[in-house]
């Protein structure tokens, strides 16, 4: 598998942003063919590669070295390992068998780089890069101290030290970059305010569009930054989520034990609970998914059980706008309070929800079966054109098929406004 093979599907315009990444000059005048020959030539060489391979984790670089080697299978926890690789350009998946390759390109000037001085930087670097991805996912943006309390729970040096390690790192992979106070706007902040820095702030650069920085502070306002152990910051790198949290455990024990589901499927159904909470959607959205998904549910208990373990997940669910706290965490606090409601996204998730409410109210679960749907009116003609005409109201949820039979759902298409 070649990496030229895989630029070749590029567009020209998203070729020249990567060579504008790569900081390459020149190149806007290139056709096509002419600049992916630029790129490979700039990228393809031993002191970039070096650059980029020294910012991957433990895991990514275990897996990178196997395919080096030879095309490898990816297990569910390898896929997003996998995945980032892709995205960096080491690698691709072949057809038809999924297994990952490292591109020949690739693996041939990496052997020439392998070295001592390689694995002891990599070995920083790596590290680092997990507490970036970390905050990323959880802070968005934070003082430069607080990085450092992330780096400093298994990595070594002094804060300044990080801080050159931070600025030696492709920009384009760590998708962040430090900022002194005054040039967000900021200079005015409190000491006393957890956002407060002497030294920069860190801030993931796509949040700096259309404002969203400022909403993201409205969002977090005072809280505190969660420091994380250093098994949670693997664990969430590596897989998603936070597979040991005792809340993700128990449903992982249910839906391969009392739904059995394969350990692969329950996984994933425990990444996207996480997902799910973590964009803020209704815990009903998950049946929803699970019904178009045709999992099935056999009897009103089995669904209550989860609907009251998806409601214990979402409550030990990491969120940004918390900065890296749980729910459960600040209702503590008395800063956060109150089980959410559950919403149902689709009719067939309603109906099972309407089953299970009483239950589900008498374990102090709110469930809104109304504050989700419209209600779509239609005609019937009882003795044909001329006959009476009697309007029927339908509900109709936002997951629901759109009723103009457009075949998109609901949400996608009439009822996108």
């Amino acid at each position: 598998m070649l990496l030229r093979e895989h630029l070749e599907e590029y567009t020209r315009e998203q070729l020249l942003e990567q060579a504008r990444s790569f900081e390459l000059t020149k190149c806007s005048g290139l056709r096509k063919a002419a600049l992916i020959d630029r790129i490979i030539e700039c990228f393809c060489t031993e002191e970039m590669l070096r650059t980029r391979l020294t910012c991957l984790t433990k895991e990514q670089m275990t897996l990178f070295r196997e395919a080096c080697r030879m095309p490898q299978d990816i297990s569910i926890n390898e896929i997003m390992d996998g995945m980032q690789l892709c995205r960096y350009w080491f690698g691709g998946f072949e057809e038809p068998t999924d297994r990952f390759c490292v591109y020949e390109e690739i693996a041939g000037i990496f052997g020439n780089i392998d070295d001592d001085a390689f694995r002891t930087e990599q070995s920083k670097k790596g590290w680092m890069m997990k507490c970036v991805q970390f905050f990323i996912e959880y802070y968005g943006a934070a003082p430069v101290e607080i990085i450092y309390e992330l780096y400093k729970l298994k990595g070594k040096g002094s804060m300044d030290e990080m801080m050159d390690m931070l600025w030696e790192m492709p920009v384009d992979m760590v998708e962040s970059c430090i900022f002194p106070m005054d040039k967000l706007g900021l200079q005015n902040i409190s000491r006393d305010d957890p956002l407060y820095s002497s030294r920069g702030l860190f801030v993931h650069i796509p949040i700096l569009m259309d404002e969203e920085l400022f909403y993201l502070l409205k969002q977090q306002m005072n809280k505190d930054f969660y420091i994380p152990s250093v098994q949670q910051i693997e664990e969430i790198c590596r897989i998603g989520y936070e597979a040991s949290s005792p809340a993700y455990k128990k449903l992982k024990t249910f839906l391969m034990k009392k739904m059995d589901m394969p350990y692969e499927h329950a996984v994933s159904w425990c990444l996207q609970a996480w997902a799910n909470s973590y964009e803020g959607e209704s815990i009903g959205d998950i049946i929803d998914k699970m019904s178009e998904a045709n999992v099935i549910f056999k009897n009103e208990k089995q669904t209550k059980e989860l609907l009251g373990l998806l409601v214990d997940a979402h409550n030990n669910t990491r969120m940004i706008e918390n900065r890296g706290h749980i729910p459960n965490e600040l209702a503590s606090e008395g800063l956060l309070g109150g089980i959410p409601t559950i919403v149902p996204g689709s009719s067939r998730a309603a109906a099972l929800l309407k089953d299970a409410a009483p239950q589900l109210r008498e374990m102090g679960m709110t469930v809104d079966l109304e504050g989700n749907d419209d209600t779509v009116t239609t005609a019937m003609y009882t003795r044909g054109p001329g006959g009476n005409v009697i309007r029927i109201g339908k509900k109709i949820y936002p997951n629901d098929p759109c009723p103009c039979g457009s075949g998109k759902k609901y949400k996608k298409c009439c009822g996108r406004n």
